[in-house]
């Protein structure tokens, strides 16, 4: 519409000008002006047309796309998930998984969970061996390339549902200081879980539970105050992660402020520290701590002192609990006791 207004203004100024030529010896120098603006007017808008154009086709940088290539090596891949991951396509921001800065074209989500995050059961009796042996290969496997460390503006990891086979959660990953969210859940690790992650000062997420066959090894932690770095946490699951010997894990876990949700399931967790004397867990609105072994007849006061809980499970986890269902009744609460 602009484009044509500027027309019909430089045709009636011609011919305004035509008739002044006729007419007078003089050219109208404002008429002359009026067109030409118009013109750069547009030329003007086109420009930025295209450069948002151009913007918004931002290819990957390529010293990040040879990092994820180093990564793709060391991982073995059954059912080709990664098959886009290759050298001739040159632009890995539309690679499986992966999500660039559409500004910079710097890789900022590597999200590659098995299964499509939904994680099946592994034990052999929920499956036929054929099923077992099917969703197995739905399952990433091998190492964790330090490459990509090369990833520097990544914020989001997610590397669950997958088999790693007892490999040491990577130290390399704490890091990592942009991640905002890392999901390393149910990918068999083990050993220790390194107290380097308590660098990612940003995280938002933090997902480590592992849940493994009997006869696996599971993840530990020796003590939990690496936790006590990550202030912007509001999501932690630690399901299945033995914690027997944390037995700092509440006082940790009360200088998280943010936190909107605990998953301490099956940790094997022995002490509830009955007395608190300052809660600062304001903001949980989920609580679970099901499948542990607390040697107490009833749940702590600290617990029902939680007023924004909406969600708590306490399944499996205390040789009785009358009396502290019957001081919650006021609250609004989706309790889970046996």
């Amino acid at each position: 519409m602009l484009e044509y207004k500027c027309n019909l203004s430089c045709k009636l100024q011609s011919r305004d000008n035509f008739y002044s030529t006729n007419m007078t010896p003089r050219l109208s120098f404002s008429s002359f002006s009026s067109c030409h603006l118009c013109l750069l007017v547009v030329l003007a808008l086109f420009h930025s047309c295209s450069s948002k154009q151009n913007s918004e086709h931002v290819l990957c940088i390529d010293a990040e796309r040879q990092a994820l290539l180093r990564f793709k090596h060391g991982l073995t891949d059954e059912t080709h998930r990664l098959a886009s991951w290759v050298a001739e396509n040159k632009d890995c921001c539309n690679w499986y998984g992966i999500t660039c800065d559409n500004s910079t074209g710097h890789v900022h989500r590597v999200h590659l969970p098995g299964h499509g995050g939904h994680c099946p059961a592994y034990s052999v009796s929920y499956f036929t061996e054929k099923e077992y042996t099917d969703a197995s290969k739905q399952r990433l496997k091998g190492d964790i390339s330090r490459s990509l460390l090369d990833l520097k503006q990544l914020k989001h990891l997610d590397l669950s549902c997958n088999d790693f086979r007892g490999i040491q959660v990577p130290k390399f990953i704490g890091s990592l200081q942009n991640l905002k969210y890392l999901n390393l859940s149910n990918s068999k690790f083990g050993g220790t879980i390194p107290p380097q992650l308590g660098n990612l000062s940003n995280l938002n997420v933090l997902c480590l539970g592992s849940f493994h066959e009997f006869n696996e090894e599971s993840t530990s932690v020796m003590n939990m105050q690496w936790l006590s770095g990550l202030g912007m946490l509001h999501h932690l699951d630690m399901s299945g992660v033995d914690l027997s010997k944390a037995v700092d894990w509440l006082q940790v876990i009360n200088t998280l402020p943010s936190l909107v949700e605990l998953h301490l399931s099956s940790c094997a967790l022995s002490d509830i520290h009955p007395y608190v004397h300052r809660l600062n867990l304001t903001s949980l609105s989920l609580l679970d701590l099901s499948g542990n072994y607390f040697y107490i007849s009833v749940p702590p006061q600290w617990i029902s002192s939680i007023t924004s809980l909406v969600s708590l499970d306490l399944s499996m986890s205390f040789l009785g609990v009358g009396p502290f269902s019957r001081r919650i009744t006021n609250l609004n609460l989706v309790i889970q006791t046996y």
